[in-house]
């Protein structure tokens, strides 16, 4: 029988990083979203140690996934996804559920608290002509797929191109697949109610009217579709 995931996640730390400076745990877990199929995410900061490592081991009955940071190059870590828009470690850090911590471990999380509450870059003007230009690529190759299978595989790429651009042009940060759904959802319900709506019609019905029309309007703001005249 598991363990509760807190505890199996105390257990591990104490075990294995009695003396690290912060452990918090994040993910389903932590929010008590959990099911049978979740693993514990823990990210664990050390003193010492060199750059970002991840370790996935099995303890207590779940399978556990260790982000560990050093106090001396976690900052490194947190601005590689700032710039990608995609702070994991800081997400974890600072909504996760602290298992052990000290004052310095408690310092890094209060940064990571304040990189989340900072925001994303905006994006430049240049970003946004990209974004349009994949999304309308895409659009365009959906026109043209044969088969189910490209079909399948261009709208999987839409829809993740088109979540990110909804939440970057809007300075908020994105994820990677729920993740990115859930964030999406939290900002704009209507915006991700309709693009399942659209993704049901595809796949469902192989109808693409309402993901092509969702698109339009998702870039008509910026300055609607770019494909001929793009430049970078």
């Amino acid at each position: 029988m598991k363990m509760e995931p807190i505890q199996a996640a105390r257990k591990v730390v104490s075990e294995q990083y009695p003396d690290c400076l912060l452990a918090v745990l994040g993910g389903s877990a932590s929010r008590g979203e959990h099911n049978e199929h979740s693993d514990l995410d823990v990210i664990i900061v050390e003193r010492e140690g060199e750059g970002l490592r991840r370790r996935t081991i099995e303890a207590a009955g779940w399978i556990v996934e260790l982000f560990i940071l050093s106090s001396s190059g976690y900052r490194e870590d947190f601005d590689a996804g700032i710039v990608a828009a995609n702070p994991t470690l800081q997400r974890i850090m600072a909504e996760g559920v602290v298992l052990c911590s000290l004052p310095e471990g408690e310092a890094i999380r209060g940064e990571a608290q304040a990189d989340l509450d900072y925001g994303p870059l905006p994006l430049t003007m240049s970003d946004i002509d990209a974004a349009r230009y994949m999304i309308t690529e895409y659009m365009m190759d959906l026109k043209q797929a044969r088969g189910d299978g490209e079909a399948w595989f261009t709208v999987q790429k839409i829809s993740t191109l088109l979540c990110e651009f909804v939440l970057r042009v809007n300075r908020q940060w994105t994820g990677e697949g729920k993740t990115l759904f859930r964030l999406v959802s939290g900002f704009d319900p209507h915006f991700s109610e309709r693009l399942v709506q659209a993704l049901e019609a595809m796949y469902r019905t192989r109808q693409s009217h309402q993901l092509m029309k969702l698109c339009e309007q998702v870039l008509l703001p910026y300055g609607g579709q770019l494909l001929v005249g793009y430049e970078e």
